[in-house]
């Protein structure tokens, strides 16, 4: 019997740095995000983020981030856009750029740019920060820092957009609104390119180890989520639980299920 792959969102780090870090599809995010922002990817390499942004686990959710020389672009994948989530990402951008480097006795600057991809609005304060571009001012002088600059894409514009022909890039931009295949399939039309993509995914969602990292990064914001809008944890621990229990009758390692869903060996150990 044939396996029936699960929906693949592309509105995932994991997603990302899957595509990205292959040479087949990383064409995918340069072309759409050259379009939305003037910014060129070409001469940039894809990295694993060496901040730390207080998971539990090392690599637990990498940031999609790209580097050429001192310049960082980072792209942030908000599907669910909160108050606490541009904040949060504009203190990220910040810290990014904070952490420059030493040779020898100089300091080297960090200039970044943060592009925060916005799906689905749930604070309707997120509203005023939508479509906007960010520098930070001196309120006196009205001078700009220069280092850092965040970036926002309103993708709700591109919802429902289809391929006519002649608007290949705006239907990249419509494919990550998609929540199943059928509805992407419907914005493809006869893309090529889009069809590259899709099967791509599709191959993703038959691979049980993919599919364990990018459980762990839903489990993940829904975690981030819970705990700043009610205060608790419980419901997506139970999640974790859930997600590894399914892993357990896969026969993954608990090393392997431990770096996905965040749990410790005593917690997995005592679903078994």
């Amino acid at each position: 019997m044939n396996k029936t792959p699960r929906f693949i969102s592309l509105m995932s780090d994991t997603t990302a740095k899957a595509l990205v870090k292959d040479d087949h599809y990383k064409w995918f995010y340069e072309d759409f995000i050259k379009f939305a922002t003037g910014i060129d990817l070409k001469n940039y390499i894809v990295i694993d983020n060496e901040l730390n942004t207080g998971n539990k686990v090392k690599n637990y959710r990498a940031d999609t981030i790209f580097l050429n020389k001192n310049k960082l672009v980072n792209l942030e994948f908000n599907q669910f856009v909160h108050t606490h989530t541009m904040i949060k990402n504009i203190k990220y951008a910040f810290r990014m750029a904070g952490n420059g480097y030493l040779s020898g006795e100089q300091y080297y600057h960090r200039f970044v740019i943060q592009i925060n991809l916005n799906n689905i609005i749930k604070d309707s304060k997120v509203k005023e920060w939508n479509e906007k571009d960010y520098k930070l001012e001196d309120y006196k002088s009205k001078a700009y820092l220069k280092d850092v600059r965040i970036i926002t894409i309103d993708l709700r514009k591109y919802k429902g957009i289809v391929y006519d022909g002649t608007n290949k890039y705006e239907t990249f931009l419509s494919m990550l609104t998609a929540e199943s295949y059928e509805e992407m399939e419907r914005i493809v039309g006869d893309l090529k390119e889009g069809k590259m993509i899709m099967e791509k995914l599709k191959q993703l969602g038959l691979d049980d180890k993919f599919g364990m990292y990018y459980d762990a990064e839903i489990v993940h914001r829904k975690e981030i989520n819970s705990a700043r809008i009610d205060g608790r944890k419980e419901g997506s621990k139970e999640k974790a639980k859930s997600i590894a229990k399914n892993l357990l009758k896969m026969n993954l390692s608990v090393k392997d299920i431990m770096k996905a869903t965040g749990l410790s060996k005593k917690q997995i150990t005592m679903l078994m």
